[in-house]
């Protein structure tokens, strides 16, 4: 079975010193498993290296950092990472946010997740500690501030579990400035899409309203912030949303692009989701939004407004189904006067609330 992260893979995130330091070191180890009866001198002379530098590795000492990274990591059972890793769903679901929300500073001093949510922060820190233990806590804050809002920020400054996020491909530094590309190994499993998706949409979907008109919904989008230069990235990043969408039944419409009210050099480039009544329903059926639990009150309580909207609407054409019927009216053609289909038009005429995603 392949694997998705090796020692190897850690240890080439480090600067190309730390990398020769790493490489000598596995040499040394090779070499005393190999001859056990061999002392430290003997070994300096067969790596070519000072004798100091040996022997602190024989007393357990100096050990390259990257090293020390990889055997942390391997003490968590996280190295090498397979598919198979019952953790592996909580893991995509924390590398989706660092693609919205949250990321990965560009000194790499720590992993966040910013939200107006505190249940969303609290949700974030259960996943990391679930994944690495609660040991982790020592390593870890919640700020909290907002200028226009109360929001919270949870940051974990463990260099360990960065380094494992690097590797599996979150974005690090400002996103706006950055190429986005979703790691492979996300579309290996569907759980792990579903995952991956699930923080990604929770983070960065713009969910509807009902309009001023009182008629209709205003958009349900996903929103991208990326200099000029990188607007064919976020097209290709839309279309790998897109292609997920359709996967689960659900239509969106093309990408557009505008130009950032605040920066020059800077576009806002969006995918809409279709707003036809069946699409919202099935976004909502099929699209867990996690971390973010006022997004998918919204969604619902949005949903159950547009409902009453079409019932009225419906009851405006006839005060009953079977007076219509009377007046040779079909469902077919009411489903294409309001728009609906017949799940749709079942749904309307059920009186019960749509509930939240289970």
């Amino acid at each position: 079975m392949k694997s998705i992260l090796t020692k190897q893979d850690i240890i080439n995130t480090y600067n190309k010193q730390q990398q020769e330091q790493s490489k000598i070191y596995l040499e040394y180890k090779r070499i005393k498993k190999q001859n056990p009866e061999f002392g430290y001198k003997r070994i300096a002379k067969l790596l070519n290296q000072p004798y100091h530098k040996t022997r602190w590795w024989h007393s357990n000492n100096g050990i390259p950092i990257p090293i020390q990274t990889v055997n942390w990591l391997k003490d968590k059972n996280l190295i090498p990472l397979t598919e198979k890793d019952e953790r592996i769903k909580l893991i995509s679901k924390i590398l989706g946010t660092t693609f919205g929300d949250g990321g990965i500073f560009e000194n790499l001093n720590g992993i966040f997740l910013s939200s107006s949510e505190i249940e969303s922060i609290k949700e974030f820190e259960k996943d990391l500690e679930a994944i690495f233990g609660k040991e982790i806590r020592q390593n870890s804050r919640i700020i909290e501030g907002g200028e226009f809002g109360h929001s919270y920020c949870y940051q974990n400054t463990n260099r360990n579990i960065i380094r494992l996020f690097q590797v599996l491909g979150a974005p690090v530094g400002k996103k706006s400035k950055i190429n986005l590309e979703i790691p492979n190994w996300i579309f290996l499993k569907q759980e792990t899409k579903d995952s991956f998706f699930s923080s990604f949409f929770g983070n960065e979907i713009g969910i509807p309203k009902i309009h001023k008109d009182n008629k209709r919904t205003n958009s349900l989008d996903i929103g991208l912030v990326a200099k000029k230069e990188l607007l064919q990235n976020r097209i290709k990043f839309l279309n790998q949303i897109q292609t997920y969408l359709k996967s689960k039944g659900i239509n969106s419409d093309s990408i557009y692009k505008r130009q950032h009210k605040e920066d020059k050099n800077s576009l806002i480039i969006k995918l809409a989701i279709n707003l036809n009544f069946d699409n919202l329903m099935n976004f909502n059926k099929s699209i867990k939004l996690s971390y973010s639990n006022k997004k998918q009150e919204k969604l619902i309580k949005t949903l159950n407004e547009l409902k009453e909207i079409k019932l009225n609407r419906f009851k405006k054409l006839s005060n009953t189904l079977n007076k219509l019927t009377k007046r040779n009216y079909s469902r077919e053609w009411v489903k294409n006067n309001l728009r609906l289909t017949e799940k749709s038009l079942n749904f309307i005429l059920n009186k019960e609330p749509l509930e939240k995603w289970h």
